[in-house]
């Protein structure tokens, strides 16, 4: 066939008034078969001409309506506040032009057919509506479905096989307006820089696209054999690649759904107050890498589809890396929408370690937001927030932070590198990020800002040197100093706390660390010791402790203890309870609920009813936490305090300087009790009354009864004060130091101190509340007995004066309260015994030890009652 020649498109008809006239003509039988054939050929030959005024201006035409529509788009202010870089995206109109479609497609020969259905592809394909494909625009049409992208159908009458075709390629549009809104939406500010970066990165790849969509063009404008099946071919492997994009759109489009609903529930529960603008946190940051490398992983067997999330995955984690580099070199975080895994609470200063209980500056100032952690960082995630955190300490010590050296990095991890083969990461996440140099970098920053604060912690703050002098504060630790401090400020010690002078004692305190003599002369932290007074008793702020953290459980009864108590009971049925009192209830450790009030209740009740009501009230109140409002005396209310300073408060905080002040208590008091005991011997000693031999028998064994008490009780105070110091105190010291001395890590020093204070704490006897009780009862009992000792020798020489006047004894009052007192004292011990011996096998095997102690030739635990009591006696 000869080549056409070349005309002009002035005097040649458009292809579609040709075919309208070849219908026309057709249809009215003027033509032949054989002349339409003709004329098919010669509009075969126009279209195959490109340079037609024609279509030039039918070009034209389409670019000045589309030009206009990108005008007003890119003018829209708020648009380009919001998205700027949508801008640049070009925002086709899909108005239909009614006027255009006014010719049924399947009227045109077959050729004619594809080649307008090639033309509408190619506007279809960037989202512009052709003639004979429209857009099915639903009368429900919601906000989202531009995500969800637009379905198109082609007109009923074209060829079927040119259909078939046609509806394969069609994806390809609905993908690329779904791919253009998702960027469209995803490019706003709020939406953070990850997905800022994985739009740029699907906007690379429709340029990609768009290029694609000239070339076909060009082909189709200049090739005569270009037909609709070489346009499958070429467009075959793109549709692929969009299917797989579109496929990551709608994962993260669910992400945001049920990021919605749960914030409806969250509304409905909490009230209307939500923020309902705020982007949730599952369709940003970590979330969206999570999206990508799970569908990275699942498509693994495809490697175009691999490759492409590989691609995605890298250019979209540039930003989340950064943030992480940010982190661990600087210890800062630029995270302005939220997107990084580490979360800062500024609320949370290092100023409240020194003066709240409650506060948890090292655990929650920082802290990691585990839902949305991409998982290739979850392995890493303690140590990627460690080196923030140390960095941070470092910098509020002042201490400028510079990034790891290359010979410092070298010092740290070796000549050879980072060893990657703990590494449990898929390599191919580790390939698309940056060949999985993150790796290398988290850990050398970690090693690098553990060790620059540890230096700082145990070197230049002098941890160790630091615990050593609380040791021997709170301790009481070679204490000649505390010894000569309570003998001076005995006097203002005796005083209701309130009425305590604070200040005097801090200068006594003072005077006693700076004598020369004194042992502390040489501790250069002896500035930092300050003197203060509880607002309440011991056993009151522990059983508060208790009740906060939830260790008042419900304890098993056991079977010695409920013989223990029935035997006890008996004097009650027999009637020779005297006066009795039902104070007690079940704090003895004994169930109450069928029970009657064992005989200790009726002792302490008439003990204390026999003594002076505000000296047995403000002992009571003090011991037995909280039972009576009278104010506590200055030995029972003294305390000491310790200034701590940053970074040193991390490790020493107020948390742990009040564990430290309950066990100083603790030893105080018990060696205030020990110095009542030996006060009370030393009467018995140089007393006249107490030496001499009256020669009546009766009041000569109420004498050794009394001292075999006395001595009883101080043997209990002495060996409860020689296992809290020796056998719990002192050990677990020496395996402080012992981990100190090998640790590794700061959280490592922060561990094995609060490991240390909370071991002796529980061995001492201070966490359980029934143990505190029975304990709290004894003590009670011997203050009191000391205390009675004044009427104990105005009863022994009106005893006398009977004796020697030949008048019968009248003892039954004296021989009773001392009978009390015995009997309150065992029954209070044998069963602290049977406590101990129950709670070694579930809480602690170091209470064997306290029961070896108070009760070694087993003289307590074999009696079986008050009756045997009373024999030995």
């Amino acid at each position: 066939m000869n080549k056409p020649r070349p005309r002009s498109f002035s005097a040649t008809p458009s292809a579609e008034q040709t075919s309208k006239n070849v219908i026309t003509a057709s249809a009215k039988g003027l033509l032949t078969e054989q002349q339409v054939n003709k004329l098919t050929a010669q509009l075969a030959n126009i279209r195959q001409s490109t340079n037609g005024k024609s279509f030039e201006t039918i070009n034209k035409s389409r670019v000045s309506q589309y030009k206009s529509t990108i005008e007003e788009s890119f003018y829209d202010e708020q648009e380009f506040i919001s998205a700027p870089l949508n801008s640049r995206v070009l925002h086709l109109s899909s108005k239909r032009d009614i006027n255009d479609k006014d010719l049924t497609i399947g009227l045109l020969p077959l050729q004619l057919q594809e080649y307008a259905i090639i033309e509408d592809l190619l506007f279809v394909m960037m989202g512009i509506e052709g003639k004979y494909i429209l857009m099915d625009f639903s009368e429900d049409l919601t906000e989202e479905q531009p995500l969800s992208g637009f379905n198109y159908y082609v007109d009923e009458s074209l060829d079927p096989s040119l259909k078939d075709l046609t509806e394969r390629i069609l994806p390809l549009a609905t993908y690329y307006s779904s791919i253009d809104a998702f960027i469209e939406k995803h490019s706003k500010f709020e939406y953070g820089f990850v997905s800022h970066a994985l739009c740029a990165a699907m906007r690379g790849l429709l340029k990609e696209y768009l290029i694609l969509i000239t070339q076909l063009e060009h082909q189709f404008r200049t090739s005569p054999s270009f037909t609709l099946q070489k346009v499958w071919f070429y467009v075959h492997p793109t549709l692929h690649t969009m299917s797989n994009i579109h496929s990551l759109i709608m994962d993260i489009q669910d992400a945001a759904q049920y990021a919605s609903e749960e914030d409806d529930d969250i509304l409905i529960v909490e009230g209307f107050n939500n923020k309902k603008d705020e982007i949730p946190q599952q369709i940003k940051g970590g979330c969206i890498l999570t999206i990508l490398v799970d569908r990275m992983t699942t498509m693994s067997g495809d490697p175009a589809t691999k490759k492409l999330y590989m691609y995605l995955l890298s250019k979209t984690s540039q930003p989340y890396v950064s943030m992480l580099h940010s982190w661990i070199h600087h210890g800062e975080i630029r995270d302005p929408y939220e997107e990084f895994m580490i979360q800062e609470r500024k609320n949370v200063k290092k100023e409240n370690l020194k003066e709240d209980f409650n506060d948890a500056y090292w655990e929650a100032r920082y802290t990691i937001r585990d839902k949305t952690m991409p998982p290739f960082l979850i392995p890493f995630k303690k140590k990627i927030l460690l080196a923030g955190k140390y960095l941070n300490v470092i910098r509020e010590c002042g201490i400028a932070i510079k990034e790891p050296q290359q010979q410092s990095i070298e010092d740290v991890v070796g000549k050879d590198g980072v060893d990657r083969t703990d590494v449990n990461v898929n390599s191919d996440i580790l390939v698309a990020m940056d060949g999985g140099r993150f790796v290398d970098n988290i850990e050398i920053a970690y090693k690098c800002a553990n060790g620059t604060l540890l230096d700082l912690l145990l070197k230049d703050q002098q941890l160790i040197a630091r615990l050593r002098s609380i040791k021997r504060y709170f301790f009481l630790d070679q204490s000649d100093f505390f010894t000569h401090f309570l003998d001076l400020a005995s006097t203002e010690l005796k005083k209701p706390s309130k009425d305590v002078s604070l200040t005097k004692l801090q200068s006594l305190l003072d005077l006693v660390l700076r004598n020369p003599s004194s042992v502390a002369y040489t501790d250069p932290f002896k500035e930092d010791v300050k003197v203060e007074m509880s607002t309440v008793g011991l056993v009151d702020q522990l059983l508060r402790i208790i009740n906060v953290a939830g260790m008042m459980e419900p304890t098993p009864t056991f079977s010695r203890t409920n013989r223990l108590v029935e035997s006890f009971a008996f004097r009650k049925e027999n009637g020779k309870m005297g006066d009795e009192s039902e104070n007690e209830g079940s704090e003895d450790g004994v169930g109450s609920g069928t029970e009657k009030p064992g005989y200790a209740s009726s002792v302490a009740g008439s003990i204390a009813g026999s003594i002076v009501s505000s000296l047995s009230g403000s002992i009571s109140g003090s011991i037995m936490g909280g039972s009576n409002k009278q104010p506590l005396t200055g030995i029972e209310a003294l305390t000491l305090d310790y200034i701590v300073t940053f970074p040193l408060s991390l490790v020493i905080s107020r948390k742990a300087l009040t564990k430290y002040q309950l066990l100083f208590r603790h030893l105080l008091y018990l060696k205030y009790i020990e110095q009542l005991l030996c006060n009370t011997w030393t009467e018995h000693a140089k007393s006249f009354h107490w030496r001499r031999g009256s020669g009546h028998p009766a009041l000569e064994a109420w004498k050794s009864r009394a001292f075999a008490l006395r001595q009883r009780m101080l043997v209990f105070v002495q060996q409860f004060a020689y296992y809290v110091t020796s056998e719990v105190l002192e050990p677990q010291w020496r395996n402080l130091e012992a981990n100190l001395a090998k640790v590794s890590t700061i959280d490592q020093v922060l561990q094995y101190h609060s490991d240390f204070l909370d071991t002796c704490l529980k061995e001492c006897m201070l966490t359980n509340a029934k143990l505190l009780r029975i304990y709290a009862k004894m003590i009670h009992t011997i203050v009191l007995f000391c205390l009675y000792h004044e009427k104990f020798i105005k009863s022994l020489i009106s005893l006398e004066s009977q004796v020697e006047s030949s008048i019968p004894l009248q003892m039954d009052s004296t021989d009773r309260t001392l009978h009390k007192f015995e009997d309150n004292f065992f029954y209070h011990i044998k069963l602290l015994i049977e406590a101990l011996n129950f709670y070694s096998a579930t809480e602690t095997v170091q209470f064997l030890c306290l029961v070896v102690r108070l009760d070694y030739n087993l003289f307590y635990a074999n009696q079986e009652g008050t009756s045997n009591i009373s024999a030995v006696r």
